[in-house]
């Protein structure tokens, strides 16, 4: 059978990277990255095609596209400071990728949306793809009129909602490794809380399973690694596999705003240690979900549990540098 001749959108972000390192040890990839993206990662790989545009402004798509039969898109904005910042990449850069997708006859399309898209379990039920959408958060919102977009359009689509994910080139569970590693760790709000994940290798592995199989038949699948996590004993696992005892300290949700909102309106994006949107998800009791749907239609085999994963990831951090 003839390779899929494929486009990823997103590529110089997390689970981007991590996506087109494992493609392109298999065949030619083609690339999307925004002007100033680094690309170090890819450079050097002569089965790499990069690419350069801005889904915003929609430009350089069509260009990408060229000679493509499907695209994966992961480009997303994850913080920001207004709801517009949030809807302007992850909505209309969406809108703008469809329209180019759909003059240029390219038909297929890998959507990574979220859990956030669907929101939080209500009173610590387990959700699955039928569930009504409750979306708490800008970033959740956006993602789910992006999900719309996608459903309406003429494209043949897979729309993927991971659950939180990690791994290598992931900054987001840095920032609670580090201060792990200094032996403590913030918690907003009180009471049990309880969470899916899923490592980043395992999220790769069911896109492309997805391509493989050429299950394009307007689905949706929620993803994690089939446990059930308490926010306790993922803390308590981080602060093992580093060596170090910590401290949880509970923080109330209404002062974690007010820190919320000193953090978006004094630092830079680099700088922050974590916005308002993000704290709105996090005060949740629980973000649990069913991947029942995706190993039974797509054959999906989740192969690492946090504790396996959490160890190659902070071995990862150890080694590029981001951890002492």
């Amino acid at each position: 059978m003839k390779r899929k001749r494929i486009l990823v959108v997103g590529a110089s972000g997390f689970v981007g990277k991590n996506l087109v390192v494992e493609l392109s040890a298999q065949q030619h990839v083609t690339i999307l990255v925004r002007p100033k993206s680094n690309v170090e990662l890819f450079k050097n790989n002569d089965r790499i095609s990069i690419h350069r545009g801005d889904l915003e402004a929609g430009w350089g798509i069509n260009e990408a596209l060229e000679e493509i039969d499907l695209v994966i898109h992961c480009a997303a904005k994850t913080m920001g400071r207004s709801y517009w910042e949030f809807y302007n990449t992850n909505t209309i850069g969406t809108a703008n990728l469809i329209r180019a997708m759909e003059e240029r006859n390219v038909k297929k399309i890998v959507y990574l949306s979220s859990h956030a898209a669907c929101g939080p379990s209500v009173g610590n039920k387990i959700v699955n793809e039928h569930h009504t959408r409750t979306p708490i958060s800008f970033y959740g919102r956006t993602k789910k009129l992006a999900e719309d977009l996608i459903r309406n359009s003429t494209l043949s689509h897979v729309i993927v909602r991971p659950v939180s994910v990690y791994g290598p080139h992931d900054k987001e569970i840095l920032t609670y490794v580090k201060l792990l590693n200094k032996g403590f760790c913030p918690i907003i709000g009180y009471g049990p809380k309880y969470l899916n994940l899923i490592y980043v290798k395992d999220l790769v592995k069911m896109i492309i399973k997805i391509i493989n199989r050429d299950i394009f038949a307007n689905r949706t699948y929620f993803v994690n690694d089939g446990r059930c996590y308490s926010y306790y004993s993922v803390l308590d696992t981080i602060a093992r596999t580093l060596g170090k005892k910590n401290v949880k300290i509970h923080i109330p949700a209404s002062i974690a705003m007010f820190v919320g909102l000193l953090n978006d309106v004094l630092l830079p994006p680099a700088k922050k240690l974590v916005t308002r949107d993000k704290i709105r998800e996090l005060a949740c009791q629980a973000w649990v979900c069913s991947n029942v749907k995706a190993v039974e239609e797509v054959g999906f085999e989740p192969r690492y549990s946090f504790e396996r994963g959490i160890v190659e990831t902070i071995d990862w951090y150890r080694k590029s540098g981001f951890l002492s």
